[in-house]
């Protein structure tokens, strides 16, 4: 694989996420058959934008760029095994959380606060909120839950695309259990542990391959993904499960079922695992056109900016930010600084920008219009 190629699938990941966001997010409290009656037969395909002319991007996309600026914070320190990159994550977590319920201040360690964009609050996941509130308060109980919603799951892809750019700094291994740690920093219940492992090992793959069609990437979640994950944790119930419901979305998906009856079977999307399914279902279906997976991926009764998020992530590593339709680009919210992030992950960016924004913590090359 080129290096042209390899940064086409870095951003198409990253792009695609955020597409897949903005697109889901104008309907992620509606039914289906409100999103019809709305935007007719097909639902809703193309943005809607906001007074600005921009698309905007939920808590997800949110909560992505600043799973990278943990990831690369540490990188830069020089720390390379999980346990040791987590408490980045964790910190960068927090400054997403001051970001959803204090006044915009720039924060000394975190580059991305300076952006006022991202000073929103987007319908920001309780349990994430609440987790990382306790966190906040350093002296408070430890956080406790049994939840296995998706806000875990739908901001891990960074860890993925990393992993697939700098495999001698970040393997599989270590990037799974990574994205797993990561997800557990707010969310408790393995099912979201595991749905965010598979989902950042399915990512990195989906961009290590120069090509990937139906069989390779049923090859990638059957026989890669998910044999990984039985090496780790064997005869686990809740991998069982997750193993079941995914494998079920990849029939689904080559079966004469139309794509509202095989998301219906799957969920809602509000939890991790039918995030997940409903993600690879869309991309196996729609695996050459980047457009109708994530289409299909947030016309449905559940949590619509979370699937259309990952499915875009997974459909983005595959076909590359070179195969996204013009209009998806054209008003997506800061679409030029996720554009720029994916070259943070991807190490395609200048030493100087890796230095100053992860370093030193300034926003550089970044449109002054964008800051605070």
């Amino acid at each position: 694989m080129t290096a042209e190629q390899l940064q086409d699938k870095c951003r198409g990941s990253l792009i695609g996420g955020a597409v897949g966001d903005a697109l889901g997010y104008e309907v992620e409290f509606m039914g289906l058959q409100d999103i019809l009656k709305r935007f007719g037969d097909k639902g809703i395909r193309d943005y809607v934008l906001d007074r600005n002319g921009v698309a905007e991007f939920s808590d997800d996309t949110q909560m992505s760029l600043f799973t990278a600026e943990g990831l690369l914070t540490a990188i830069a320190d020089g720390k390379v095994y999980e346990k040791d990159i987590l408490p980045y994550i964790t910190t960068a977590y927090e400054h997403w959380y001051y970001t959803q319920c204090r006044p915009p201040l720039k924060m000394s360690k975190s580059w991305l606060s300076h952006l006022k964009t991202l000073w929103a609050r987007r319908a920001p996941g309780m349990t994430c909120m609440s987790a990382l509130q306790s966190i906040s308060m350093r002296n408070s109980a430890p956080v406790v839950n049994n939840s296995k919603g998706c806000g875990g799951v739908m901001r891990v892809a960074p860890i993925g695309i990393f992993s697939a750019a700098h495999p001698k700094t970040l393997d599989l291994e270590h990037a799974c259990y990574l994205a797993g740690y990561a997800a557990d920093i707010t969310h408790k219940h393995p099912l979201s542990t595991y749905s965010s492992m598979a989902l950042a090992m399915i990512v990195a793959d989906c961009i290590a391959y120069d090509k990937v069609d139906r069989e390779k990437f049923r090859f990638i979640v059957i026989n890669r993904v998910f044999k990984l994950l039985g090496l780790y944790f064997k005869n686990d119930k809740h991998l069982a499960e997750l193993n079941e419901l995914t494998c079920h979305a990849l029939a689904l998906a080559e079966s004469e079922k139309s794509d509202t009856e095989a998301i219906r079977e799957l969920g809602e999307g509000w939890v991790a695992e039918e995030t997940l399914a409903i993600a690879v279902f869309s991309v196996m279906r729609y695996i050459d056109d980047f457009e109708k997976c994530i289409c299909c991926a947030v016309n449905h009764d559940g949590d619509s900016d979370s699937t259309g998020a990952v499915a875009g992530n997974i459909i983005g590593a595959i076909l590359g930010y070179s195969a996204i339709p013009k209009k998806y680009i054209a008003d997506l919210e800061l679409h030029d600084v996720i554009l720029s992030v994916a070259d943070d992950l991807g190490g395609f960016s200048s030493e100087e920008q890796i230095m100053e924004r992860y370093v030193n913590h300034k926003p550089l090359s970044v449109n002054p219009s964008d800051l605070l």
